[in-house]
């Protein structure tokens, strides 16, 4: 350790960080991006290459003010990374404005080197169509698409050349068929795709677009308005949710069913006799005067399943029309489980008069789910119970989240101001700088210049210690209020919750009141330091008027 001019060195050969074997060090890295990582080269010898043998590249373009900058980068990256060593996942992050040559560079790169895992995010979705090329790889198995911008989209090809891909995910995307074939899938060339999530897409020059995959075995639809036709001979596991316009034509393995929905309802060709659990919730049944009968039709479709939550908006609504299925046995002989619950329930809203809004199940509709498996499991969950819930859930994230800002603060960061360390460094040295400076000018000025020039750089040294001063009790004053805020946020959580939730959680809010206590006395009293630190005296910067003071007196 050298402490010479106040700094310290440490002896980063003889660390325990540095002892690690590359492939330990790889994965820490792992966890920060790229450039970060490469940073870390100026840490010693030893550190210098690690980075280009990483096996996991992260790029970002947000953090560079000038694409040149950031396409420099890449092209430096992936010139200087160790060639021999295969690339393992690729996470590139960037904007609308970032060429289509870097990112066809950056995933040109990623399958030469047999990536498996590639992620690409669009912050921002304008004039991008061709931002996506056409994939091509035998190595890549997971793939994710992302844009982070509403009411865009990323647009792509229908067709890619991905023989070992096991799971897509597509997040605003919009798929451009060619009208002249019609026949051309997505997925035709991905023959081991497993997992399939197609969040808010659209389907353009396809009036009805089908997903036909003998090996999907999971898919995930959301928010979406596209006419789609499943047929999914070995799919287990099928989750819906807003997306209004479902057929499920063929998927007579499917062991798992969540559906959620507004007001409509999906359609089955088939029963589906291997049913293990299916959750429906419609919101708003009553919004289509067909659902009555169609309602009944798939309970009949899932006779087979073993647990089954339904919301009690559905119930409700059957209830309104027992004389559909009152005169018909009860299909479920398999059922261990029947749980409803209410799906629109505040939890901010606990003046609401749950009684008056309870669901009291008729008699024939517990009669028509129940009847013929008198040994299941029956549970009507109230409003106050998913509530109380839904409150729990809510104070347990705004602690944790209040935890992270709280170990932020305790580090010297700043929420308000990520330019804070450089401010109080520069309200710290200001005063000497500028004394330096003073005693520079005043060797090269005239005699007579000497008090003109003191004065104008006191006046300036005063103007720059308060404006600091005011900006470093700004900055602390908000992350005060900040603080105070979300405590009192989470102590009004609490106050909702039954006694036997709030005090599972009142340690830990105890606990995070306490820190959060230390934490606001530490910014007080750094600010009463700061305050201590006054500019110098005026002796320094008028030594005439020092001299004339200590004569007269």
């Amino acid at each position: 350790m050298d402490s010479r001019h106040g700094k310290v060195r440490v002896d980063v050969e003889g660390d325990r960080l540095s002892n690690l074997p590359d492939d330990l060090i790889h994965k820490i890295l792992y966890f920060i991006s790229t450039e970060k990582a490469i940073e870390t080269s100026a840490l010693s010898s030893r550190w210098r290459y690690i980075w280009t043998s990483m096996p996991c590249l992260s790029f970002l373009s947000k953090d560079y003010c000038l694409l040149t900058d950031f396409s420099k980068f890449v092209t430096h990256v992936l010139s200087s990374r160790n060639n021999q060593i295969d690339v393992f996942s690729v996470k590139l992050t960037f904007t609308e404005h970032v060429s289509e040559a870097t990112v066809k560079r950056i995933s040109d790169y990623a399958f030469s080197h047999n990536v498996q895992q590639l992620n690409i995010t669009c912050l921002r979705g304008k004039k991008i169509k061709s931002h996506v090329p056409v994939f091509i790889s035998q190595s890549l198995q997971n793939l994710t698409l992302r844009l982070c911008s509403y009411g865009d989209f990323i647009a792509m090809p229908p067709t890619w050349e991905l023989p070992a891909l096991t799971t897509l995910n597509l997040y605003r995307v919009r798929l451009y068929y060619d009208n002249t074939d019609k026949d051309a899938s997505l997925f035709s060339n991905c023959a081991n795709l497993k997992n399939l999530t197609l969040k808010k897409c659209e389907m353009k020059g396809l009036d009805v677009f089908n997903i036909c995959h003998h090996g999907l075995s999971s898919l995930t639809l959301e928010d979406g308005c596209e006419y789609v036709n499943v047929v999914t001979p070995q799919l287990k596991n099928l989750t819906v949710r807003c997306w209004r316009h479902i057929h499920l034509i063929s998927a007579p393995n499917l062991s798992s069913l969540c559906y959620k929905d507004l007001c409509h309802l999906m359609k089955l060709s088939a029963d589906l006799v291997h049913l293990e659990k299916v959750d429906i919730c419609i919101s708003y049944p009553f919004g289509d005067e067909e659902n009555p009968p169609n309602i009944v039709h798939l309970l009949q479709q899932i006779h087979r399943v073993k647990f089954l939550t339904l919301n009690s908006e559905i119930i409700k609504y059957l209830s309104s029309f027992v004389e559909q299925f009152s005169h018909q046995p009860s299909p479920f002989t398999n059922l261990k489980s029947l749980k409803i619950y209410p799906e629109t329930v505040s939890p901010e809203d606990d003046t609401e008069d749950d009684t008056e809004l309870e669901i009291n199940m008729s008699s024939e509709v517990k009669n028509y789910l129940l009847d013929s498996s008198p040994g299941a499991v029956f549970t009507m969950v109230s409003r106050e119970e998913t509530r109380a819930v839904m409150n729990v859930v809510s104070a347990q994230n705004l602690m944790r989240d209040l935890e992270v800002i709280l170990d932020r603060l305790g580090k010297n960061s700043v929420i308000y101001s990520p330019n804070m360390e450089k401010d109080t460094e520069s309200m710290e040295t200001h005063a000497e700088t500028v004394h330096e400076q003073v005693e520079v000018e005043n060797r090269r000025a005239p005699p007579k210049a000497k008090m003109k020039l003191n004065f104008g750089e006191r006046m300036k040294h005063i103007k720059c210690y308060w404006k600091d001063l005011n900006k470093q009790l700004e900055i602390r004053h908000k992350n005060t209020l900040f603080i105070i805020s979300r405590l009192q946020k989470i102590e009004e959580v609490l106050k909702k919750l039954p006694t036997s939730h709030r005090d599972k959680l009142q340690p830990q809010f105890s606990s995070l009141c306490s820190k959060a206590d230390t934490i606001m006395d530490n910014m007080m009293d750094r600010m009463k330091i700061q305050c201590d630190k006054k500019p110098s005296r005026s002796s320094v910067y008028f030594p005439e008027l020092a001299t004339l003071s200590h004569y007269s007196s």
